[in-house]
């Protein structure tokens, strides 16, 4: 697999995160939100502005994706609930109530239904922890993938028709027919198995040609991989080993925000790499995928 190489990101802020994560793109408001979900953290991004705005909560956020009134439907460790950056007024859902210590979310999006999907994890990475849940705009959840052990990247097709899946520790890309009426999902298949020199997958984002940009945890970048063929399309640097996810942003949806963490790293590792849990970003060629709100 010949690696494109010679392309970097650049860091855009010294966040220093513990647990960088969940880049999403309101392309509404021109926001860009993430997490820091080791820092109990929520960050926005105003790049007209340059202005940064964080909040943080009493416990762990494992994603934020916004909603279509305007405020963001947070994946806390205790359950769903919904935050307005405006008020700063937290309205707990009483949905996916957890009071497991062990257990926290993690990744989450939504989907072309305007649903939420997301994980849980054991937060010692034990395998099989965990579940991935598909919850509808009434807050009705369903179980759709049981024992799983780090959920993280998500992508539907263009068509509507192909879900991807990432569960970290299998080193695979897995794909699922997705009904876009009744929100199942059938037939799974691994359709790309990771070397693991690569760094294990996590977050990920596809693009308008529907190829995965591919974070890569212990790989020091990210990866643009075609999921019909297996091939590595491209192949982007970043300064920190642990590369957690990527999201498309920017008016056109051309630029790559680039999530990493601190968490897990090395007192040497993190001399070698002091930006580690930075934001970063890379000026892509194709454009992204917009979301879809809650």
């Amino acid at each position: 697999m010949a690696e494109i190489l010679g392309q970097k990101a650049k860091l855009l802020l010294d966040t220093k995160s513990v647990l960088g994560e969940g880049p999403v793109w309101d392309f509404q408001k021109l926001l860009l939100y993430w997490v820091d979900i080791e820092g109990y953290k929520l960050h926005q991004y105003n790049p007209s502005t340059e202005k940064i705005n964080h909040w943080v909560f009493k416990e762990m956020i494992g994603a934020a994706v916004p909603k279509k009134n305007g405020q963001l439907l947070l994946a806390m460790e205790k359950g769903l609930a919904s935050f307005d950056p405006g008020s700063k007024e937290l309205t707990k859902h009483g949905v996916l109530e957890n009071s497991n210590p062990n257990i926290r979310f993690n990744d989450g999006k939504v989907g072309p239904k305007g649903n939420f999907w997301v994980g849980t994890m054991d937060k010692n990475c034990a395998p099989n922890a965990g579940n991935f849940y598909h919850i509808s705009q009434n807050f009705e959840v369903t179980k759709k993938i049981p024992n799983t052990s780090v959920s993280n990247g998500l992508a539907w097709s263009s068509d509507n028709k192909t879900l991807y899946y990432i569960d970290s520790p299998s080193f695979k890309f897995q794909t699922f027919d997705f009904n876009i009426e009744n929100n199942t999902i059938t037939n799974e298949k691994t359709v790309i198995n990771v070397p693991e020199e690569f760094g294990s997958p996590d977050g990920m984002s596809i693009d308008e040609e529907g190829m995965l940009w591919v974070a890569h945890w212990g790989g020091n970048c990210i990866r643009r991989w075609n999921p019909k063929t297996g091939e590595i399309l491209l192949k982007i640097d970043v300064d920190a080993p642990h590369v957690t996810s990527c999201c498309f942003g920017g008016p056109d949806l051309k630029t790559l925000y680039i999530t990493t963490a601190r968490s897990g790293l090395s007192e040497s590792q993190l001399k070698k790499f002091p930006l580690s849990g930075g934001l970063f970003t890379y000026q892509t060629k194709v454009k992204g995928t917009p979301i879809n709100y809650f």
